[in-house]
């Protein structure tokens, strides 16, 4: 609930909770309606502007589908960046060598194994050794960030994303 709140508060919403004893909780999400707009445009981004349109391809390894419709939202302001996602390590591990994507992000708490092992995996195949890894998650210890820089990540971004650094970032490492 800590960070659906986080989720609903970035996106302008209200979230309620009301609980009664032995009948259960409700919870209640309300978001202004968009009717379609994109996000806020993030300050400094200019549309306009030839050099800020990255183009690429972007894996995004995440078993959270709150997660992946925020990063397809935000990325889909970038009409030449396409994102596939994978909902597990092993699909995200196979979708990485058939694919090379110019990026991959990687949440760390995967069902099937760590985004540590996935990361690891990826170092040691010669098809996916030199791709750019982001890990993208939750877990903000400096052990885990430690952990996922050791085994091959080009960084760590934490969640709940701020919507201007993960554009700069993802701006600095696509191609375009």
């Amino acid at each position: 609930l800590v960070v659906v709140r986080q989720l609903v508060n970035l996106m302008g919403g209200e979230i309620t909770i009301e609980s009664r004893p032995d009948e259960g909780t409700l919870v209640r999400v309300t978001l202004p309606a968009a009717a379609g707009a994109p996000l806020a445009t993030p300050r400094g981004f200019d549309p306009a502007a030839p050099q800020a349109a990255p183009q690429g391809l972007v894996l995004y390894i995440e078993d959270n589908p709150i997660n992946v419709i925020l990063v397809e939202q935000l990325l889909s302001r970038w009409p030449q960046t396409r994102l596939v996602t994978a909902a597990n390590g092993a699909e995200g591990l196979q979708q990485a060598r058939s694919l090379r994507p110019d990026v991959v992000l990687l949440d760390i708490q995967l069902p099937d194994m760590s985004g540590v092992e996935v990361l690891e995996r990826l170092k040691a195949d010669p098809q996916t050794r030199d791709l750019v890894v982001v890990a993208l998650s939750a877990n903000a210890l400096p052990g885990d960030m430690a952990a996922a820089r050791s085994a091959g990540a080009s960084d760590y971004w934490t969640k709940p994303i701020d919507f201007d650094a993960f554009l700069e970032g993802m701006r600095r490492l696509l191609p375009g």
